[in-house]
């Protein structure tokens, strides 16, 4: 059991969600994305989404527990986990910055997208200074926000509920917020009322700026 909720909690850490949450989105093939070529979806993906949202949190952390700041790759101390949330909010924020500075412009959906995160981020931040929540939390239910809010935007377009295209996206990451929470709540890292909070802070972080089509 302990095994099984560490693989869970590992494949689908919260630093693995802002990419699928991309992934999912361009892969929808809908009038969110109508120019977008598969090129371009890929630089997209590649220098900026996967950089800073992956690669420079995580060299990041290793710059963290080098210096001996930080006892554990698995932050399991609330305090431990303050300054890599604070880097973290400064990648995304830098991510969004880099993204408005470009000379083409991406579709509305995916700057709400990243507003969502650094929101989502911001709010975490905040609660660690007193009090510790799920990140997995956040991070599964943050694509579940991302999911309901798109299809709610494209579902004139669908007859049948179960012909929009996030349809079955959205019963898999159901699914899948159930196992990771609960293997959250296995390992014993977090209380129901940590994993509750996290889901509220992750779904409504992402599904508010899409539903608005947020830009700043």
């Amino acid at each position: 059991m302990r095994f099984a909720a560490n693989f869970i909690s590992f494949t689908f850490h919260p630093i693995f969600m802002p990419a699928i949450g991309f992934v999912l989105i361009m892969g929808l093939g809908v009038e969110f994305v109508p120019f977008m070529t598969p090129e371009i979806k890929s630089k997209i993906l590649f220098y900026l989404i996967l950089p800073f949202t992956i690669y420079f949190p995580l060299s990041y952390l290793l710059m963290l527990r080098l210096s001996k700041n930080v006892s554990s790759f698995r932050l399991q101390g609330r305090k431990e986990r303050i300054p890599i949330f604070v880097g973290t909010l400064i990648f995304y924020l830098a991510s969004y910055i880099f993204a408005r500075s470009l000379v083409f412009v991406l579709p509305t959906i995916y700057y709400s997208m990243m507003l969502g995160g650094i929101i989502s981020v911001l709010i975490a931040t905040l609660i660690t200074l007193k009090w510790k929540i799920s990140i997995h939390a956040i991070g599964i239910s943050g694509v579940l926000g991302v999911l309901f809010s798109t299809g709610e935007h494209i579902s004139h377009s669908f007859y049948m509920l179960t012909d929009n295209p996030v349809f079955w996206p959205i019963i898999g990451f159901i699914l899948l917020t159930g196992a990771v929470c609960s293997s959250r709540l296995a390992l014993n890292v977090h209380t129901p009322g940590q994993i509750y909070a996290g889901l509220l802070v992750g779904f409504f972080s992402l599904y508010i700026p899409i539903k608005l089509l947020l830009v700043i």
